[in-house]
């Protein structure tokens, strides 16, 4: 029987891989003929082989999503090589891969029902925002959005459910922080901003401190502040495999990942990004003390980094005591960006108080900004400005009702990572326990970020949705390969 059931799945596999290589061809043939664009058919034939490639190993999938996702490869081929967009046909792609799954290999997804409450609950009061926004179009847009990148975390949630994947997805982040980070790193200790290098290391001349001035990089999204938040979420993670990688090779690849995503953070000169790198070490310090042979390795890693800090982030770090004080003196300092961030908190808070229940409307804070910065006095000549905090757009925007959904999602997922990781201590499985603990403190520090960067770019968000909804369900299926009679799993957290 066994012997039959084996023959039966591997002539399955067969067929299937003998009808995806007779559409492969047949494509193939069609595009030859009818598109003149070399660039297209390789991207074509790429997204063909990947296709297969995912099919018949998951693994491979997650990596490239991942890897696609962070980097924003996509959006650079786009904007400046004219090329098709490849993440869009990715995450079909991934979509039909489960389907197959599914269907053909009978792998049923599991996991995902409870994120898709949680997540379909908020999604239902930001369409509520048709009703009532201002610009609905606005709405449109951010909607749209909105469903692709919860169907982005929800496919993670499926795919992502055991020990080797979760690994692997960290070191496709780590793989992808080396991309960047090292473009980056290389661009300002060379000086060559003028060269963009593909797309992948941008750079901006902004007001650092004071009076002076001089170039942020801002890597392939264009924006040191939600750059250095991205990079954040990389640290715990190249340092917890600093620390617990056996394999030499590996590990010192973690400790390149760890340098350059440090000093990306610190090139940025953002001052959001040096507080959430603050608290996303401390909170991994917090879970993992480190063990005391570690520390000189540490204590000389720390010296280097700091020998490569320019003097004007130390000045700009500095400058943090006024925005603490904001609002107060938040309008008499000379600092453009604080006495910004001062008007634009205190707008969306009377937002907040004149439309307390739905908001103003998803994507229409900019909207309403220079009504309610007028109203209260402020900036009588400003711009739309957007509100420059996650957790104050949210608000304003969808008020008590979209706020308490939002907070219920961030609630669960951290809810689910701090149980996973007590059960794993618990167990004794501390190399699992120390990577989920870096996953926590690195979606912490993401969340602290967020407290100084609005959603302009929320996929990155919505990837930390994913994995950390992923993570009770690996917990549970890494228990239920040895059964522990005493203890009961929660598969949602």
């Amino acid at each position: 029987m066994v012997t039959n059931g084996i023959q039966q799945k591997s002539m399955r596999n067969s067929f299937t891989f003998i009808g995806l290589a007779l559409i492969l061809g047949g494509i193939l043939g069609f595009a030859t003929n009818q598109i003149g664009n070399p660039l297209y058919i390789f991207i074509g034939v790429a997204g063909l082989v990947l296709f297969i490639a995912s099919i018949f190993s998951v693994e491979t999938g997650l990596l490239i999503l991942f890897f696609l996702t962070f980097t924003r490869f996509s959006d650079i081929a786009v904007h400046y090589h004219n090329a098709p967009s490849l993440a869009k046909s990715y995450i079909f792609i991934l979509g039909v891969v489960i389907l197959i799954r599914w269907v053909v290999f009978k792998e049923y997804p599991t996991g995902w029902q409870r994120a898709s409450i949680f997540i379909g609950i908020y999604g239902l009061v930001l369409v509520s925002s048709m009703f009532y926004a201002s610009d609905t179009t606005l709405v449109s847009e951010s909607l749209s959005d909105f469903v692709k990148d919860a169907f982005i975390a929800i496919i993670i949630i499926i795919l992502l459910n055991n020990v080797t994947r979760l690994n692997l997805v960290v070191w496709s982040l780590l793989f992808a922080g080396i991309f960047m980070g090292t473009f980056s790193v290389y661009q300002y200790l060379t000086g060559t901003f003028e060269n963009e290098y593909w797309g992948f290391a941008q750079s901006s001349y902004m007001q650092i401190a004071g009076a002076t001035e001089g170039y942020r990089i801002t890597g392939p999204i264009g924006d040191p502040n939600f750059y250095a938040a991205v990079m954040v979420v990389l640290v715990p993670l190249a340092l917890e495999r600093v620390l617990n990688e056996r394999n030499r090779a590996l590990r010192l690849i973690a400790i390149l990942a760890l340098v350059v995503t440090t000093l990306t953070v610190v090139f940025t000169f953002s001052r959001g990004g040096f507080v959430a790198l603050c608290a996303a070490v401390f909170a991994w310090f917090v879970l993992y003390p480190p063990r005391l042979k570690y520390l000189p390795f540490l204590f000389l890693l720390g010296v280097a980094i700091l020998m490569l800090i320019p003097q004007e982030y130390l000045a700009r770090i500095t400058s943090l005591r006024e925005l603490v004080s904001a609002p107060s003196v938040g309008f008499r300092t000379q600092d453009y960006a604080i006495r910004g961030r001062a008007s634009e908190t205190l707008a969306g808070l009377e937002m907040i108080k004149k439309n307390p229940i739905l908001g103003v409307g998803l994507n229409n804070y900019v909207v309403h900004y220079q009504e309610y910065s007028k109203s209260i006095g402020l900036a009588p000549t400003a711009s739309e400005r957007a509100a420059h905090s996650l957790y104050t757009e949210v608000a304003a925007e969808t008020g008590l009702v979209g706020f308490t959904a939002f907070a219920a999602l961030l609630w669960t997922m951290g809810r689910g990572i701090i149980n996973s990781w007590k059960q794993l201590k618990g167990l004794g499985k501390d190399r699992i326990a120390s990577i989920v603990a870096a996953l926590g403190a690195s979606t912490f520090g993401y969340l602290v970020a967020a407290v100084f960067i609005h959603a302009a770019y929320p996929r990155y968000f919505w990837l930390l949705v994913g994995i950390a909804f992923s993570i009770p369900n690996i917990v549970k299926n890494e228990i239920n390969i040895r059964p522990y009679p005493s203890l009961q799993v929660d598969a949602d957290g």
